[in-house]
């Protein structure tokens, strides 16, 4: 029994390190992303634009989970959701045809960045 919370106490802080990293690669796919989605609009590239913004919204509904159930944050999951509802707009402003309003969507993405960034990054 002994050995078992042993095992279990040394393993909690590698358990909190990788999520701490899969954070940190979020925000970094993220800052990615963002840009890419942007130069891709800029370009007419609507596929890849797409592409790029499907991938943002995956990463926000990620760091949304993250932010309900390993590090609860109830304004943190606000900001995520608001991020996967903006990814979410620019592939049917797209689909519109209404580039302007997808980079709209994609530029409050960058914008709120910091948002989160502030209180959360780096971890207290």
């Amino acid at each position: 029994m002994k050995r078992l919370m042993l095992i279990a106490l040394l393993a909690a802080p590698l358990t909190q390190a990788a999520t701490r990293l899969e954070f940190d690669v979020w925000m970094r796919a993220i800052d990615s992303r963002i840009v890419s989605v942007q130069k891709h609009i800029a370009a007419g590239r609507t596929d890849q634009a797409v592409a790029d913004a499907q991938a943002l919204q995956k990463l926000y509904a990620d760091m949304a989970g993250y932010f309900e159930r390993d590090y609860p944050a109830a304004d943190a999951v606000a900001l995520s959701r608001d991020g996967e509802r903006h990814a979410m707009a620019i592939p049917a402003h797209l689909a519109q045809g209404d580039p302007a309003a997808a980079v709209q969507a994609a530029r409050a993405i960058a914008l709120a960045c910091n948002d989160c960034h502030d209180p959360y990054k780096p971890f207290p």
